[in-house]
């Protein structure tokens, strides 16, 4: 997967250290890792090297964001995962503004697989709570 959802699902449970490149324990928790995102987006959306560049800058901007937001104690829960929010949906914006059509729909595919498997998760962990 392309690990977008550690962003949202890990800051529940308050900021564990980030380990290399920017994640939390076993590669979740924190800002997913530009470079490794944009591998993975490069790989399914085929993209050329200049959509590679501007989408770099893209996740940069919101690996810096989302990782500000991750390290500020001061906001509720609820607070924090609307902003994540909000970078998300800014920063997803901004990526299919750089794609072609073809591009677009692949993008809006890996997002409700994204969607999906988070509500697995989340269901999953629900029961196992229980």
């Amino acid at each position: 997967g392309l690990g977008m959802a550690g962003t949202y699902a890990k800051a529940q449970d308050g900021p564990p250290p980030p380990g290399p490149g920017g994640h939390g324990p076993r590669g979740r928790g924190g800002p997913q890792d530009p470079e490794r995102e944009l591998k993975g987006l490069t790989k399914r959306l085929n993209l050329n090297s200049d959509q590679q560049a501007q989408i770099k800058t893209i996740l940069t901007d919101r690996q810096t964001q989302s990782r500000a937001l991750f390290e500020d104690n001061s906001l509720s829960r609820e607070d924090r995962m609307g902003k994540f929010r909000s970078i998300r949906e800014d920063s997803d914006g901004k990526i299919k503004a750089v794609l072609n059509d073809d591009q677009k729909k692949k993008y809006d595919d890996m997002q409700q697989e994204m969607r999906q498997r988070m509500m697995e998760r989340r269901q999953h962990q629900e029961q196992g709570n229980q």
